[in-house]
């Protein structure tokens, strides 16, 4: 089990250990059953949330902190067009937002013509349901653009959440947002030698040392470290 869990990667992007772990290359008591990860086709791994695939930039191990970004928003110009996406609710799982993450929201169905030149200003892209029409990016701050932009487009409306807004709401949608994790911290049994991983008959956190599991942390000698 030891051997089993080393740290593995998608080609690109952060190495994978507890608790996550990736379908088809690390055994499953490897990680957590809520942390399965799969790896995209460029390489980075991928987290699904609420049914949407979210591509994992970095993973910051030592604060339980990860950050992730919706594939349609990573590459952004005028002529995308954004399909619809998921409102992100991750308050039932094992992951929440981070402090300080902004709420935008994303408008969909706009027709540009008929908007104010400051709504105009607002256009991320075209609308993959209807390309003759735009998305619109709002700040969840600018309420009296935002209640016009919901009476005059006709696409509906869904919320994002994103690390700023300094650089404009594209470049933010594409930096993504900072998600931050709850499971067993696995400090001690990496000082100890060990590689993390869960025990699914036992329902327990394990400590996979060479000589055997551990509870917590591996032994050296004849005590525990």
């Amino acid at each position: 089990m030891f051997e089993a869990c080393e740290p593995q990667t998608c080609g690109n992007g952060a190495n994978i250990s507890y608790p996550f772990h990736i379908r088809g290359k690390q055994n499953s008591f490897c990680g957590l059953a809520d942390f399965e990860l799969t790896c995209g086709n460029n390489g980075f791994p991928i987290l699904n949330l609420v049914d949407t695939d979210y591509t994992i930039q970095t993973i910051f191990y030592n604060n339980h902190s990860l950050r992730v970004s919706n594939p349609v928003f990573l590459q952004p110009n005028a002529s995308s067009c954004f399909g619809r996406t998921r409102n992100l609710t991750v308050a039932k799982f094992r992951f929440r937002l981070a402090p300080n993450q902004r709420q935008v929201f994303l408008i969909y169905g706009c027709h540009l013509e008929a908007l104010p030149e400051g709504l105009q200003e607002r256009r991320i892209g075209c609308d993959a349901g209807n390309k003759t029409t735009s998305v619109l990016g709002l700040d969840a701050k600018e309420d009296q653009n935002l209640r016009y932009a919901m009476e005059n487009c006709e696409g509906g409306m869904v919320n994002a959440a994103v690390e700023d807004t300094n650089g404009g709401i594209t470049e933010a949608l594409g930096k993504g947002l900072l998600l931050i994790w709850d499971a067993t911290n696995c400090s001690q049994c990496i000082r100890s030698g060990g590689r993390c991983g869960f025990d699914r008959d036992m329902y327990a956190f394990r400590c996979y040392c060479p000589d055997r599991p551990h509870a917590v942390r591996c032994v050296t000698g004849m005590y525990l470290i």
